[in-house]
């Protein structure tokens, strides 16, 4: 489980449960990582003779606010204190160190580098001249270093663990390079003193903020800056730890280029070899509506002007894309791609231009809309043509769990939105006839739905449908929380009975009764852990519930949309992240840590219960 997320946008790192590096990039968010899956850049520490690496130490505690993490924990009659953060103007992860006790003390860091994803061709050399180590291949440099002369050090082997064990004996063998597949480990002989890791492209960038940092008081007045931007930005919101959190989260994982990825945990590679650490349009576009609810425009305009470069000439987005801008792995064959379907996720097309919209509506950006309307125009006429002519209803696509193609209730709804937002940008640019007939299209969208899509004998819409030149051929009744995108996309009304009616039966068959939390839908067998899940839908999920709490929110019902939101607050890690989902016996995460989604929609469902002044913080 991840415990801690740091990032400045171009230097990001992920802890474990021991405040070991788990993950580690640079300087693309998601695409270029430098660690050993399954590895972990290790701490141990060495007292008058004892060595403990501090995995080993019970009762730590790892707390993280804002952009400052913390351990501590006692041993050996040591009282330890490390604190983390990464720097705002640099690529620099910096760690505080403070060890109070009687004896002399050892520090030693043990670094699992596996530069650009892969274990071939590494670097690791001692720089006496510097008092560095260093990791290296092609443009990628990470130079290690600290405010206290280095005690002792080592490179090796990883692929022949020869570093790990020269740790354990408190005594570095000072190997001064190794080559290939590659680890080092340095000791700070001193209870008192600033490490850190230094990102860059080549010896010189590193080697010169290394010169530069090495100062004392330098280097404190960076981490006292960076702890302080972080605290500060998100101020607004400190009346509630995990709003307060998210701010940062969300921010923290906008890249250079204004890619937005998903998560950077890979401890779900161990289950396809793939990570989370992709741009997912829709996932993205939520995160930064919820930014732009907040007011942070600058941020999310830099998502804006990448996303537009990323659509086809066709009109439409690519199921999701590596931060770079280049189409990302995906499992949707090309096979079924037809004059009725295609290989694609039709909500993320039509969930950016809504997105759009809205960042329109707060910050009036001509510029960009200047830029950005003949795409918009694209996608538009992709929506309005990409239909059923007679049941005017968008054609088949995979769903937003990405599992099933068809047309589904979810898609439906943010096509529907899209196409309005299509419409209201083209009124401001006085493109009347484009205007009319994206509106038209979106009522006829709406229309549709509500003739076809929902099942008057349960009183909730259909997952989906699958149609066939003007016919429905077959549907889907299986409960599935997405149908709350009638209600995310405006649809209709709030008070709606069809909409009613639906969350109703969500409560019912997707409410997780053990402990708590709204399943994605009747029998989900993702990520599912050892247990009996008789009658258990599935693991509750993050984002559902938080989607029925807006719900009651908008409806006024702010008892049930608080109990919801509480149920998040207790769920959440200690440190105030959010997975994507949880199992359904002991609430512990399942899947990655954190899912900027869930930090989006928690981020989203306070800014609506503040905004009412009714809210009062868990």
């Amino acid at each position: 489980m991840r415990t801690v997320f740091l990032s400045n946008g171009s230097l990001a790192a992920l802890y474990d449960e021991n405040y070991y590096i788990r993950d580690l990039y640079y300087p693309l968010l998601g695409q270029h990582h430098h660690h050993s899956f399954g590895g972990k850049f290790k701490v141990g520490i060495w007292h008058d003779g004892k060595f403990t690496w501090i995995e080993n130490i019970e009762n730590k505690e790892i707390s993280l606010e804002a952009s400052l993490a913390r351990f501590h924990a006692q041993w050996d009659n040591l009282d330890i204190t490390m604190e983390d953060t990464i720097l705002i103007p640099q690529p620099v992860l910096v760690r505080r160190v403070l060890i109070k006790g009687p004896g002399f003390v050892r520090v030693i860091f043990y670094h699992d580098f596996r530069l650009n994803g892969y274990e071939v061709g590494d670097t690791a050399f001692y720089d006496p001249s510097l008092d560095a180590v260093f990791h290296y291949k092609g443009t990628t440099w990470f130079g290690i270093a600290s405010t206290n002369p280095i005690y002792e050090y080592t490179t090796g082997r990883r692929d022949l663990n020869v570093v790990l064990p020269d740790c354990e004996d408190g005594i570095l063998s000072k190997n001064p390079i190794a080559q290939g597949s590659v680890a080092s480990a340095i000791s700070i002989a001193s209870p008192n003193f600033y490490y850190f890791i230094v990102a860059g492209d080549s010896y010189e960038r590193v080697m010169r903020l290394i010169i530069e940092l090495r100062e004392k008081k330098n280097l404190e007045t960076y981490f006292v800056r960076s702890t302080n931007y972080w605290s500060n930005i998100a101020s607004e919101y400190s009346d509630d730890q995990l709003a307060a959190q998210s701010i940062v989260i969300l921010l923290g994982h906008i890249g250079i280029n204004g890619s937005i990825p998903a998560s950077l945990d890979t401890s779900i590679i161990k289950f396809n070899l793939d990570t989370y650490g992709y741009l997912w349009p829709r996932d993205a576009a939520f995160a930064a509506m919820a930014l732009d609810m907040a007011g942070y425009y600058t941020f999310t305009k830099k998502f804006y002007s990448l996303v537009f470069k990323l659509f086809g000439s066709e009109g439409f987005l690519f199921q999701k894309y590596n931060p770079s801008g280049t189409w990302g792995s995906t499992w949707h064959p090309w096979t079924i791609r037809s004059r009725k379907s295609l290989n694609i996720q039709e909500d993320e097309t039509a969930t950016v231009i809504y997105a759009f919209w809205h960042y329109f509506q707060r910050t009036r950006d001509y510029d960009l809309l200047r830029e950005s309307y003949d795409v918009i125009t694209r996608a538009a006429n992709f929506m309005v043509n990409f239909r059923d002519e007679k049941l005017k209803l968008p054609l088949e696509s995979f769903d937003l769990w990405e599992e099933r193609l068809g047309v589904h209730t979810y898609t439906v709804a943010s096509v529907y939105a899209g196409l309005l937002a299509a419409s209201n940008l083209a009124k401001v640019l006085g493109e009347y006839e484009n205007a009319n007939k994206w509106e038209g299209a979106a009522m006829e969208v709406r229309e549709a739905i509500r003739n076809y899509l929902f099942d008057k004998d349960r009183g909730i819409f259909y997952r989906s449908v699958r149609i066939d030149d003007g016919k429905i051929t077959s549907v889907d009744r299986t409960v599935d929380a997405s149908i709350m995108g009638i209600f995310l996309f405006n649809v209709f009304d709030v008070w709606e009975p069809m909409l009613e009616s639906s969350v109703k039966v969500i409560m019912d068959k997707l409410w997780v009764k053990t402990i708590g939390g709204i399943a994605r839908y009747e029998n989900d067998y993702y990520q599912r852990v050892q247990g009996d899940y008789s009658g258990i839908p599935g693991n509750p999920w993050i984002i559902t519930t938080l989607w029925v709490a807006q719900y009651y929110a908008a409806k006024g019902d702010y008892a049930k949309a608080k109990e919801l939101m509480a149920w998040v607050n207790k769920i959440k890690t200690p440190t105030n992240l959010l997975p994507e989902q949880v199992d359904p016996f002991r609430g512990l995460p399942t899947s990655v840590t954190p899912l900027l989604w869930s930090h989006a929609e928690y981020l989203r469902t306070y800014i609506m219960m503040k905004k009412q002044s009714i809210y009062t913080p868990q």
